[in-house]
């Protein structure tokens, strides 16, 4: 079933944070892209809290699957619309 991450906006947003578990991979893709420019950063969250980009969501590659257990988040980049989801 497909859950929503981050609602379709073409304003710089931050999700929540998404844990993925060991052993439960995770697919993310976009959703109600505009154009061509769409944007949204994967970021992990370290053991002093902070978040480092690790990969990204883009118009001409719009899915991935995430295998490594940890917090993520996903951070859209203000200009083109769109959102993501989970499968």
């Amino acid at each position: 079933m497909a859950t929503q991450i981050l609602a379709t906006a073409s304003t710089a947003a931050d999700s929540a944070d998404v844990v993925v578990a060991a052993g439960t991979p995770l697919a993310v893709g976009l959703k109600g892209v505009a154009d061509g420019n769409a944007l949204v950063n994967i970021s992990l969250k370290d053991d002093a809290a902070a978040y480092n980009i690790v990969g990204s969501l883009r118009s001409h590659a719009p899915s991935t699957l995430i295998t490594a257990p940890g917090t993520y988040r996903f951070s859209r980049v203000a200009g083109a619309s769109c959102g993501v989801f989970s499968a």
